[in-house]
């Protein structure tokens, strides 16, 4: 089996390293010194350009580029027999991604997304514990990390997440919020977001945004995002008719991690998970072995995102921006 990803970045050289332990690797990226410096670390092939890549002939690709890349590239990838696993968001506009879906499908190709967030333990024990809180009213997310801290040794005004024409700005690049809470909660029927550059950091996108949603079975979910937060925070707190399940994480490299559930008939606090030092890259390792499976058995049933439900999401979170600059409420097709 041959696993190529497009993308010597940080999280491009995480996917390789992880792909290896499955099948042969190889990575390609425009920056070639790049590239080779990344296959000499992994133990991957290298490529000098893209047409290569692909004849070398790959069961599976990941794209591993800038947000407004990744149809342009998926497109080809498919064109060569592979199956495609997608960095999220999916793309940083919806132009294309239908027809592109549309040509994954005729060709019997299979498309998923890297939500990451979908592995993390706490996010899996809420999912698991839903149902002991019996029916959900609301719930509210939070996420904060200060940008210039996100990537060690990198000029943060160079990333695409610092960059409008790249699709960059917290909404697309935190849409791990939009996601698990559909998926626990199913589709987003309409959004309303407060969106703006609060900070005097050197970037063109929005670095906070609180967003409510309503979903189409009438739950309601908020949600915070920052890149102002010096100390890294994430969590969910999640009030049914029985009881409340609380998630709380802080920092990162280590990272602490509780999850917690109150029920009343009890009337006492339960803790479900604890991890005064998780690590991160479990997330990762799980999420291939699933794309893995997939490359197996292609019909198989996968927990990974797929692209259909990518596209929802990035509708989501375009349906968000579209609240942050109009002020009112936006309903999603």
């Amino acid at each position: 089996m041959k696993i190529l990803v497009l993308g010597a970045g940080s999280i491009g050289r995480r996917h390789i390293a992880n792909a290896l332990s499955h099948a042969q690797g190889g990575i390609f990226d425009e920056n070639i010194q790049l590239s080779a410096q990344a296959a000499h670390e992994s133990g991957a092939s290298s490529f000098n350009r893209l047409e290569e890549a692909l004849n070398w002939a790959p069961d599976g690709v990941i794209i591993a580029t800038p947000h407004h890349t990744h149809i342009a590239l998926a497109c080809r990838a498919v064109d060569a027999g592979a199956h495609v696993l997608i960095e999220k968001p999916i793309s940083n506009s919806t132009e294309g991604v239908e027809n592109f879906l549309q040509h994954a499908e005729k060709n019997k190709k299979s498309i998923h997304v890297v939500c990451n967030m979908r592995f993390h333990p706490a996010i899996k024990t809420l999912h698991e514990n839903l149902d002991r809180i019996g029916d959900i009213y609301c719930a509210r997310s939070q996420y904060g990390n200060y940008l210039p801290n996100m990537r060690p040794g990198a000029d943060y005004r160079t990333l695409y997440c610092a960059q409008k024409k790249q699709g960059g700005g917290v909404i697309l690049d935190a849409i791990h919020e939009i996601d698990y809470l559909s998926n626990f909660f199913g589709p987003v029927e309409s959004v309303l977001c407060d969106a703006d550059k609060c900070s005097d950091l050197e970037i063109d996108v929005e670095d906070y945004a609180t967003i409510i949603m309503k979903h189409k079975n009438n739950i309601r979910s908020e949600i915070h995002l920052d890149y102002l937060q010096k100390f890294k925070r994430r969590g969910c707190e999640i009030v049914g008719s029985k009881g409340t399940l609380v998630w709380n994480s802080e920092g990162k490299a280590p990272e602490q991690c509780t999850v917690k559930i109150y029920r009343a008939d009890t009337a006492v606090w339960e803790t479900l998970l604890q991890d005064h030092a998780l690590d991160a890259s479990c997330m990762y390792v799980e999420l291939m072995e699933h794309f893995i499976a997939v490359l197996k058995d292609p019909n198989k049933p996968s927990f990974l995102l797929n692209g259909r439900e990518a596209l929802m999401g990035l509708k989501t979170a375009l349906a968000v921006h579209e609240s942050a600059g109009t002020g009112r409420r936006v309903d999603i097709g």
